[in-house]
């Protein structure tokens, strides 16, 4: 049969080690909420930089955009430039 002591120091130890195991509970739940908080700011972050990369992209599509139409204009412009030049030289062989 165990001693009042032996009982008293069985049940300290048994509360100190529930006490341990509180503290590292309690330690973890702070862990993972830095965590949590870390990946938050993580996310806000890749989603600016996902709408920063879809603006950009729609600004080069614009670009191409105006490059092609210019380069149209300019296909469009060269015959009709041979031409005045071409009524410039019957122009000027008639006088």
């Amino acid at each position: 049969m165990m001693t009042f002591e032996e009982i008293q120091k069985t049940i300290e130890g048994m509360l100190a080690v529930q006490r341990q195991l509180q503290e590292s509970q309690f330690e973890l739940r702070e862990a993972q909420e830095r965590e949590r908080e870390t990946l938050q700011v993580m996310i806000e972050e890749m989603n600016r930089f996902i709408e920063r990369s879809n603006r950009n992209e729609r600004r080069i599509e614009q670009l191409i955009g105006y490059s092609i139409t210019n380069e149209s204009e300019h296909l469009d412009i060269e015959p009709r430039f041979r031409n005045l030049e071409a009524r410039l030289s019957e122009l000027e062989n008639q006088n």
